[in-house]
């Protein structure tokens, strides 16, 4: 057992994908700049580069992430309408659909979690997104002396 998949952690793979979701994004920038992109590079330049960013930042959210990816992808593309003078609304397309491939599986997969853990409870209770109630202390707050008088001067000398 002394392959090199034997050897390798996910860090290494967080480490490697941080690189090249960095490279892919550079090639989509600069396909973007020239208006070389086109509509299949497109498309597999947001599959890598969703992929990559979903491995290298294993802590955030996949939805989030693949959201800012769509965000900078479009303006990317308007940028690149500036330059042109044109908006290649197929391209465009073609990336979004592409981020959108790739959330459908994440999505699936969660679902499939949640019937195994609980296949009854409804789906609205189980937003990771809740905001928590904070309980009631139980201490009672001391009362605050609040003066509405606005002169110090005259409220030290309780005139």
């Amino acid at each position: 057992m002394d392959s090199l998949t034997a050897r390798i952690t996910p860090g290494h793979v967080t480490r490697f994908a941080r690189i090249g979701a960095l490279l892919i994004a550079f090639a989509l920038t600069a396909g973007y700049v020239t208006d070389r992109l086109t509509l299949e590079l497109a498309g597999v330049g947001a599959l890598f580069l969703a992929v990559l960013t979903l491995l290298a930042l294993p802590s955030q959210r996949s939805s989030e992430l693949l959201g800012a990816l769509a965000i900078w992808l479009t303006y990317a593309e308007f940028m690149a309408a500036i330059q042109s003078g044109h908006f290649a609304l197929w391209r465009w397309a073609v990336v979004l659909a592409t981020l959108s491939l790739v959330i459908v599986p994440i999505k699936v997969q969660h679902l499939r979690q949640l019937a195994r853990s609980n296949p009854y409870r409804p789906l609205g209770e189980l937003d990771r997104r809740v905001w928590t109630v904070v309980p009631e202390p139980t201490v009672a707050y001391a009362p605050a002396a609040i003066s509405s008088d606005l002169d110090p001067d005259r409220a030290a000398a309780g005139a």
